[in-house]
């Protein structure tokens, strides 16, 4: 699919169409992430299961991976059954991140769009 560019965004069109392509009020927000998990506490396979169990439990979707021998993991994270994140949910995912004890660190990115970027070329 050819992705629209922020001009073409916001050419004017029918409510129909708005929705069909995700512009406008219903254009869906997520966001990128990073963390790091410390292996001297956790498997990165439990980290892993950890946390894609409590993205579940939320409502969300996280398509990313990781990297096993560095520990970290990276992706993105928007609604499962389509719909936006808020800066609340970026604040609770962070706020999940740093109480966790295997997390060494974590980066969490501005709310992006989840149908049109900004991706990494």
């Amino acid at each position: 699919m050819r992705s629209l560019t922020a001009v073409e965004q916001q050419k004017p069109r029918s409510r129909r169409l708005r929705k069909k392509l995700h512009v406008g009020e219903f254009q869906e927000f997520g966001f990128t992430l990073t963390f790091t998990v410390d292996l001297q506490q956790k498997r990165f396979d439990d980290a892993l299961d950890g946390w894609i169990d409590y993205v579940e439990s939320q409502g969300w979707c996280f398509g990313g991976g990781g990297s096993v021998s560095g520990g970290e993991i990276a992706g993105y994270l928007c609604k499962y059954d389509g719909g936006t994140l808020t800066e609340s949910d970026r604040e609770r995912a962070a706020k999940w991140l740093a109480a966790q004890s295997w997390v060494l660190s974590h980066q969490l990115d501005p709310l992006s769009d989840a149908w049109y970027g900004p991706w990494q070329q």
